[in-house]
């Protein structure tokens, strides 16, 4: 734009001073004085000063600030970025006040600490399966079995703590068990009422929610199977999940046999009301926190199950004794396997003692814990009010979310433990913010430059589109060039000593001024004839520093001219 306003000022002087700096320029302009030369680089001066802060106004105009923008990307792609350690057990404590600002939360919750501080990533809760859907076998077995998931046909299966409604204590009443218990096609049910002697085992040293791993069929018929239990040292499970208070477990964990390696996720809810010795519970309670635990659903709530569970611990509270009722069946296709237990227990003790361990010991494979996530804050660890003790809004948010605390279980398990590769992650990272005025604005700039460059290519020759360098080269090397443009080959410029000064120099020949001749062919009329604009009142030229001469550098020739000098050599 500049360059045309100076074309059509024929301000050729003007429009090399915009190539100056503005110490330059400001000599320029108070040599000229208010003229029309000083005032058009005096405009463009200033005019250069905003366009330069040109962003800064668009932000001055419109600040939208910055934006978080997200991608997708593996874990592994930011593997310098991952901690070498992770914590494998999560604790998180919910509040009935703060749950939609926790569901909001859960994958940074899930998903803390996986990689080193400065990474802005979220945890998706998306594994890939590369290795395709998980398979089972046909049971090797049904009889004096439970619900297991089957993994090959030697026997090898994971199931729900088979034995957790048997108290392990010397006295144990076996007759009393093998008829209230019982293992048939795939399936169990017990239904139990014992001496309070045997439930103290129960309450104090047996832990909820034990996965178990049998082997083979051979090892699993003389009771030698694996439990997967909390590390004392880092896991809180070791305590929470013995005695009273209520708390929810999810835990993924692998187990390998042989070559393969098998991923579950597990899942178990603790619920418990405590009273003191002589207050009994009443029944309303008790009912109340069988039909919720039961299901949400009050069509379900109704099963007469639910009120056998209600009867057993009622009756049994009547007659100074402990009770259970629970049951274990498959589930999705025999890939999942599903345990449900309710109890009334009384602790008794008769001071007996346990006897030492005994078997000989083998290797069949390995269990590995992944990720392990405790939540608490269900209820109020010793209550006999059945609300107070389970609170329902959590409960119901632990329904509704648990799929989603499963997947993000999952996704931190493989992340951790498993194969990074196939977790999915969201990264964030901030970028500038463009609104539609800032876009509208920077659109402007470029139409603008756009109309200036078209506006310059049709309305002034190429000497005002052309730098100070290509007109130079232009004049003085290029005689047979009507317009300067780019210069494929540029020459080499140089400076030439000449005595104390230094003269600029074209491929060694000096670059000089003189008077313009006169054209012989061009009539002799005022300039206001002529629409061409006239640049100046002297021609350059370029020519050998050959001989010795007084004024030599600070003539030239005119092409086409010839020029002799008595001194010539």
């Amino acid at each position: 734009m500049f360059s045309l306003i100076a074309a059509r000022s024929r301000q050729f002087t003007s429009y090399l001073m915009f190539t100056e700096d503005y110490v330059q320029r400001t000599l320029y302009i108070s040599s000229r004085g208010l003229s029309r030369a000083g005032l058009v680089v005096l405009a463009f001066s200033l005019l250069n000063v905003v366009f330069s802060l040109y962003g800064t106004l668009l932000w001055a105009l419109d600040s939208p600030g910055y934006i978080f923008r997200a991608s997708n990307a593996t874990v592994s792609d930011y593997q310098s970025q991952r901690n070498s350690d992770p914590p494998y057990i999560l604790q998180m404590s919910l509040d009935r006040g703060q749950l939609p600002a926790t569901t909001k939360k859960l994958p940074q919750i899930i998903g803390a600490e996986l990689f080193n501080p400065g990474l802005n990533y979220t945890l998706t809760g998306k594994v890939s399966n590369s290795h395709g859907l998980p398979t089972t076998t046909a049971p090797t077995r049904e009889d004096g079995v439970g619900a297991r998931i089957w993994l090959d046909d030697e026997g090898f299966s994971v199931s729900p703590d088979t034995n957790s409604m048997i108290p392990y204590t010397d006295n144990l009443n076996t007759t009393l068990f093998n008829t209230c218990v019982r293992f048939t096609q795939g399936l169990a049910v017990w239904n139990c009422t014992f001496n309070n002697a045997a439930a103290v085992t129960l309450i104090e040293k047996q832990q909820t929610g034990l996965p178990e791993v049998h082997w083979t069929d051979s090892t699993d018929k003389v009771l030698d199977s694996r439990y997967i239990r909390p590390n004392r040292m880092d896991n809180i499970w070791v305590s929470v999940g013995v005695g009273g208070g209520s708390a929810l477990m999810n835990q993924v964990f692998t187990v390998t046999k042989k070559k393969k390696r098998h991923t579950f996720s597990q899942l178990t809810l603790k619920v418990t009301m405590v009273t003191s010795p002589g207050v009994l519970f009443a029944k309303d309670e008790v009912t109340d926190i069988v039909q919720r635990t039961w299901s949400s659903n009050e069509t379900e709530q109704r099963d007469p199950l639910v009120g056998r569970i209600i009867q057993g611990i009622m009756s049994a509270q009547d007659q100074n004794a402990s009770y259970e009722f629970g049951f274990n069946a498959p589930d999705n296709d025999n890939k999942t396997a599903l345990q449900s237990q309710w109890g009334y227990l009384t602790a008794e003790t008769d001071c007996a003692g346990s006897p030492p361990a005994s078997g000989v010991p083998g290797f069949f494979g390995q269990v590995d814990t992944a990720a392990v996530m405790i939540t608490r804050g269900l209820g109020a660890t010793r209550s006999n009010i059945s609300a107070v003790s389970l609170d329902n809004d959590v409960l119901d948010w632990l329904r509704e979310n648990a799929e989603t605390i499963e997947s993000l279980l999952v996704a931190r398990a493989y992340s951790s433990s498993i194969d990074p590769t196939l977790v999915q992650i969201s990264v964030e990272k901030l970028m500038v913010a463009m609104s539609r005025l800032q876009l509208a604005l920077s659109c402007l700039a470029l139409f603008l430059a756009l109309v200036g460059w078209l506006g310059l290519m049709t309305l002034a020759d190429s000497h005002w589109a052309s730098t100070l360098f290509a007109n130079l080269i232009h004049a003085t090397s290029e005689p047979s060039k009507v317009n300067p443009g780019y210069i494929t080959r540029s020459p080499n410029l140089s400076l030439v000593p000449a005595g104390k000064k230094r003269m600029l120099a074209v491929d060694g020949r000096v670059v000089t001024v003189a008077d313009p001749a006169p054209v012989p062919m061009q009539p002799m009329r005022s300039p206001e004839h002529y629409p061409g604009e006239i640049k100046g009142h002297t021609y350059t030229g370029a020519y050998p520093m050959a001989y010795q001469e007084p004024n030599a550098g600070r003539q030239a020739l005119l092409y086409g001219y010839d020029q002799g000098f008595s001194n010539e050599r």
